[in-house]
């Protein structure tokens, strides 16, 4: 068994203002709808660097006191390789919030999130956001279909 895989490696951050989280609408057609920001974490590139940065990006926010809440992971349906997200959370930051190419952002009620479109996986992420007791989303593919567990 080899002791290396191939790995994608991403972010993605809940930054949080009382009870409003930050949202990005996603203008991706392969991955459409609200998420958090984030995004790949460059090569020899420090995790909470990148996220960081992403947030910075795609939102015009400097982050700070990011916690890390879990992961989520998946492996390509075909093996190729394994997909892996840090999830950071916090709720320092300072700047103007701008949108980017990547989609709108905005602040919205956390109450009102599911009452709206979110990028496909994303709902099954927020309990390791929110919930101390979860630290990882996995996702399964067999017999053609994803599947998603906690842990």
């Amino acid at each position: 068994m080899p002791k290396t895989e191939n790995v994608v490696l991403t972010n993605m951050c809940m930054v949080t203002d009382g009870t409003k989280v930050l949202v990005q609408n996603r203008k991706d057609p392969d991955w459409p709808g609200l998420v958090f920001p984030g995004g790949k974490i460059e090569p020899n590139e420090p995790f909470v660097s990148s996220a960081i940065r992403e947030v910075f990006e795609e939102t015009g926010l400097t982050v700070s006191d990011l916690q890390l809440c879990g992961i989520k992971q998946f492996t390509h349906n075909e093996g190729l390789y394994r997909y892996i997200v840090f999830l950071y959370k916090t709720s320092t930051f300072s700047g103007d919030l701008c949108s980017s190419d990547e989609g709108e952002v905005f602040w919205l009620e956390r109450s009102e999130l599911m009452q709206h479109s979110l990028a496909d996986g994303f709902a099954e992420m927020l309990p390791i956001f929110e919930d101390d007791q979860l630290s990882e989303l996995y996702f399964d593919y067999k017999n053609h279909q994803w599947a998603s567990q906690h842990l």
